[in-house]
């Protein structure tokens, strides 16, 4: 199928918001295994929304609502708003959400799922935020593609007004140069504030620094996540790896001797046409202290580094093939100039 978009929409409810990334899913080949309204509508084989109206039947906008979507490739995300800003995401790798007792309140289980947003259980959710009040004024920006290609990767997200705050990450990112022995080459970023920022809250964590490194996904935690293990027992954050200039051959002990790339007054320059580069993004857990399960996870195909932070949406690269998004570009449909 052909690769589909979010292109500069301006949803004015939570619902309206996450229908875009569930029917631009769809419109790369992913499908809607079940869904309910959060009212009385239920459907155990596929989409029971007609409308985004809080308060309507068969809305996505009404609280607890929820989408049970599946890719192409067998993987399957449950997506779950509370009609306040906040938000419930689930992941199965394997074999789908086909347990539990769902209803149009309460969403399905899958005996491997990984939580990446919110809590609690099935029948009593706990919703974390990840949306900003803005979107009910019409005044937040979304943005978004998923390729309708094998690997199937996506990325969505939102942003506020004017260069305002980010929102509502999440992305699927297929791995290049990943192990043979990997039952599940990809990693997943789920983010709010930080989405695609490299700092301590969200892809930059420090390995030596106390509960950063062991995070866990759920809850409001941001950052980058995916399995460590053949079994798909170890579901870790693994750090997107930052380049770094060592000019003299000194060993990397801090100070002047180390010259990241990512936070630099420019960036990181061709000499031949003064435009920033895009680099290569490698997945990775360091071994330091007693981290567990350390190594490559793979290269990010949805991502590369941008250098110097952008706030906005608005820049792009390589004649709009790439967007603009905190510290990285994403892919991009070649033709839109994004707003944001």
């Amino acid at each position: 199928m052909a690769d589909a978009y979010v292109l500069n929409q301006y949803p004015t409810t939570y619902g309206q918001a996450l229908s875009l990334l569930a029917e631009m899913l769809v419109s790369a080949g992913w499908t809607y295994q079940a869904s309910g309204d959060g009212l009385a509508g239920y459907s155990s084989t596929g989409k029971v929304f007609t409308n985004t109206v809080s308060g309507a039947a068969l809305s996505w906008s009404n609280p607890k609502a929820w989408a049970r979507i599946r890719g192409p490739a067998g993987r399957e995300f449950i997506l779950q708003h509370n009609n306040d800003a906040t938000a419930r995401i689930k992941y199965a790798a394997v074999g789908g959400f086909t347990g539990g007792a769902p209803s149009a309140t309460v969403t399905p289980s899958s005996t491997e799922e990984r939580v990446l947003r919110g809590g609690g259980t099935d029948a009593a959710p706990t919703f974390s935020a990840w949306f900003t009040t803005l979107v009910l004024l019409g005044q937040s920006v979304f943005q978004g593609r998923a390729n309708g290609s094998a690997p199937y990767g996506f990325w969505f997200g939102g942003l506020d007004a004017n260069g305002g705050a980010k929102q509502a990450f999440l992305m699927l990112d297929p791995l290049e140069g990943a192990a043979p022995e990997d039952t599940d080459p990809v990693v997943i970023q789920v983010a709010h504030t930080n989405a695609c920022l490299a700092n301590t809250a969200n892809m930059g964590r420090t390995a030596g620094s106390a509960g950063t490194w062991t995070v866990a996904s759920g809850g409001a935690v941001e950052g980058c996540f995916g399995y460590m293990d053949v079994a798909r027992s170890v579901w870790a954050y693994v750090q997107p790896m930052q380049w770094m200039w060592i000019p003299d051959g000194r060993s990397v002990t801090g100070g002047t001797s180390n010259h990241p790339i990512l936070g630099a007054t420019n960036g990181f320059i061709n000499p031949f046409n003064n435009k920033y580069e895009a680099m290569p993004m490698l997945y990775a857990r360091m071994q330091i202290g007693a981290t567990a399960n350390p190594g490559n996870k793979g290269w990010s195909t949805m991502q590369r580094w941008a250098g110097v932070p952008r706030f906005g949406f608005s820049d792009t690269f390589d004649g709009r093939k790439w967007i603009a998004h905190g510290h990285v570009w994403l892919p991009w449909d070649g033709v839109t100039q994004p707003r944001g």
